[in-house]
């Protein structure tokens, strides 16, 4: 069995090159880690698969202040290479999930929250490296409100809503979306975070940056309007820029960290699994549409389409996604228009037949004989 090595990163800061302004500078100690609870780590992280034994061993390693370098190094790598960064990937996997697996199995916890705590800070001090990413600003951030201090908004399948907060920022939810934040906001910055889609107007404060958090991209912004689409179950990211300026922050094809600006009138499209960012313009009725209650799609594709019927309507369309999914339409539906209404047009434009039954469509091919 081959030895499994780790760099772990440490900073410090170096003596002025310019006027008072001190860089990080960044040395690298090498270390032997246990290859045992390493494998423990990653298999529970991405399967929660484990025996009694190998959690007791994985809590043991967690809270064993001997064994804090190697927790900070796998920490620091599970963040630089994890594909998508959301609120679920590791303080659940590894701290909830523990707590979860101790109260059914009726065992006893020894890992303590400001032990794992202060692991995430002291990871902080990275923050300038690119090679660890957008993980750490992610829940760095999140830590810096104490628990309890955050209340979390859904607006359901069928229904939106809208919410003002502690700055007097509003926000407008779309259907089956939920948006988390704190009752006030930290002296830094101004922490939300987003699975759904979400339309902002941001009260301006130079001095405290706005920062939305998704499960693909990080949207930093000082005063602005702008919607951003992030369906965690979805793979694009996608938010459209109506006044103002907004930053980025995601990973590209390389697996770096990297920061992209958005312009009034531009709209960017952010895939998940390939990690490639696309910039374009875009007509605002299209993108905030569904705030005045306005269903617009030109030239969509029907899977696309089906997705937000689901959500508006709180259906499910059953369906033959392989005859059907790449077909293009175009369809625009206002206020107070009935879910019938948009299912004749859907009827006529694809040749189908439609029938209710307990919350869900059914879509099958007319008739060639009609």
């Amino acid at each position: 069995m081959t030895d499994h090595f780790s760099h772990h990163l440490k900073a410090f800061f170096s003596k002025p090159l310019h006027g008072n302004s001190y860089l990080p500078r960044i040395t690298y100690k090498l270390f032997k880690m246990n290859e045992g609870i390493i494998d423990i780590a990653n298999r529970f992280l991405a399967e929660k698969k484990c025996t009694i034994q190998e959690i007791k061993e994985l809590e043991r390693w967690l809270s064993d202040t001997k064994t804090q370098t190697e927790v900070e190094s796998w920490l620091a790598e599970n963040w630089a290479t994890s594909a998508e960064i959301d609120s679920n990937t590791l303080i659940e996997n590894v701290f909830t999930q523990i707590k979860e697996y101790q109260k059914k199995h009726h065992m006893k916890s020894r890992v303590s929250v400001s032990r794992i705590l202060k692991v995430y800070q002291k990871i902080a001090a990275f923050l300038l490296i690119p090679i660890i990413g957008l993980g750490i600003l992610y829940w760095v951030s999140q830590s810096d409100q104490s628990a309890g201090q955050y209340t979390e908004t859904i607006a359901p399948r069928g229904q939106k809503s809208q919410i003002v907060l502690a700055d007097g920022t509003k926000v407008w939810l779309n259907s089956d979306t939920k948006i988390r934040y704190p009752g006030n906001f930290s002296k830094n910055q101004r922490d939300v975070y987003l699975d759904g889609e979400a339309f902002f107007e941001v009260s301006k404060n130079e001095h405290q940056p706005f920062v939305v958090h998704t499960s693909g991209v990080i949207v930093k912004v000082l005063g602005t309007k702008f919607n951003v689409k992030a369906y965690s179950d979805e793979n694009q990211v996608e938010a459209s820029l109506f006044e103002g300026k907004i930053n980025l922050l995601l990973r590209n094809s390389s697996n770096q960290t990297v920061e992209k600006e958005v312009k009034p009138g531009q709209s960017f499209v952010y895939s998940k699994n390939k990690r490639q960012l696309v910039l374009n313009r875009f007509p605002q009725d299209e993108i905030n549409g569904w705030k005045k209650n306005q269903l617009l799609f030109k030239d969509d594709t029907f899977g696309k389409l089906v997705r937000k019927i689901e959500r508006w309507y709180n259906v499910e369309l059953i369906y033959d996604e392989q005859q059907f999914n790449d077909r293009r339409l175009t369809v625009e539906l206002y206020e107070g228009e009935r879910l019938e209404r948009l299912m004749d047009i859907l009827s006529l434009a694809l040749l189908v037949d439609y029938k209710y039954e307990k919350g869900k469509i059914i879509l099958t091919p007319k008739s060639k004989n009609m």
